[in-house]
């Protein structure tokens, strides 16, 4: 049934902050893509509501029908009771995040003989069950698992391999499923489901009206790296300093990019997408806000944070220092790249797309798990 609705009074109440009028459609949000979320969170059976072919690891990260997913085995066994109690025990099953040598393995055999669990949970609280060694008796509660050691190596989480014996014990111990999730949500054009419950509240009845004004008066220009994205008016965000969103006093807000905004502390609710990201680097390099990089420190602030594992590896390994925010005119088609050492005409890229028109003008081309991998041939190309 087509419904007529008149949006008058509500032009009338925006007015006054500058909107501009448009005209638009309503389209309701796919049942399938709901019911594929509200599953994943709740978990799926490997094997059973999902085969290991569907599990796609091609980008180093595992994913599902777009979604970032993890794999884990509830069942611990004899060791229940310490498991509820301490996830990060010895004897706990860890969980996994990308494509290591245990699922590699899986995939070899063509089976499994653990009974895994597909989610996209990300507060770090998993539910498992057993029989206890002690009493005999059955149990099931949910535990702070640990994340697979293989998986941080595969991926070079947040620099990983680069760290020492203490700092990895300290980085396992305080790992952050959020965070990570966080990290790579460039891979992905879904967000988990608590990026999109932190939009939904929290915020005072008049928060549209204050962080309109607020960005604004500062012409749209991010407080913190200086880009102006008043043509981009949507990827200026207005943050809280001290955590709570119904503080609007003007001494607690900033106006912060996104990409500024989600490398806040606390801000792992944060998922920005790959062309978002993009889009700010580029900006900032035509600003002259970013410059040619001297240090990796400085390339590490503007780096998509999907990249930080494999530029603590360049960085560890003496390369030179790449490059964000460059964009080449290809046969009339402006193609943004993530990460470049343009001199050496090499990129990293995270999204395929701009993959075949960088190799038809002579670049080499690498995602960033390939130039984990292969990273002997990478960094051979880069010097």
């Amino acid at each position: 049934m087509k419904l007529n609705i008149d949006f008058g009074a509500l032009y009338k109440a925006i007015a006054p902050l500058g909107a501009v009028r448009s005209d638009f459609t309503l389209t309701r949000r796919s049942d399938n893509l709901e019911s594929v979320t509200r599953g994943l969170v709740q978990g799926k059976v490997l094997g059973k509501d999902i085969q290991l072919d569907e599990i796609d690891g091609s980008n180093g990260v595992l994913s599902y029908d777009g979604h970032q997913v993890m794999l884990y085995i509830p069942d611990q066994g004899p060791s229940i009771s310490e498991v509820i109690s301490n996830g990060k025990c010895k004897s706990a099953r860890r969980v996994h995040v990308a494509e290591c040598k245990t699922i590699i393995d899986m995939r070899e055999k063509g089976r499994f003989h653990n009974r895994y669990v597909v989610t996209s949970r990300i507060d770090g609280k998993f539910p498992v069950f057993g029989r206890s060694f002690h009493s005999g008796q059955d149990s099931k509660g949910e535990s702070d698992l640990s994340p697979c050691i293989m998986c941080m190596k595969e991926l070079n989480v947040e620099g990983y391999t680069e760290k020492t014996y203490e700092e990895q014990k300290s980085f396992i111990a305080n790992f952050s499923f959020v965070r990570l999730f966080e990290s790579y949500s460039s891979h992905f054009e879904t967000l988990p489901t608590s990026t999109a419950d932190y939009y939904r509240g929290g915020y005072s009845p008049d928060w549209a009206s204050i962080s309109s004004s607020f960005r604004s008066e500062l012409n749209y220009t991010c407080q913190h790296c200086s880009v102006c994205l008043k043509d981009h008016k949507k990827l200026l965000h207005t943050h809280h300093v001290n955590g709570n969103k119904t503080d609007n006093k003007r001494a607690n807000l900033r106006a912060l990019c996104a990409d500024c905004h989600r490398k806040q502390p606390h801000h792992g609710h944060l998922c920005v997408s790959n062309e978002t990201t993009l889009t700010i680097n580029r900006l900032r390099e035509e600003q002259g806000v970013v410059t040619p990089f001297d240090s990796y420190q400085d390339l590490m602030l503007y780096a998509d944070p999907a990249l930080v594992g494999l530029i603590s590896k360049c960085q560890k390994n003496r390369l030179p220092c790449g490059q964000v925010g460059v964009s080449k005119n290809i046969k009339g088609s402006e193609v943004s790249i993530d990460l470049c050492w343009d001199n050496q005409k090499v990129a990293v890229v995270i999204n395929h797309k701009s993959s075949r028109e960088l190799k038809g003008a002579g670049w080499s081309v690498y995602t960033v798990q390939d130039a984990l991998d292969r990273f002997d041939l990478f960094q051979g190309e880069v010097r």
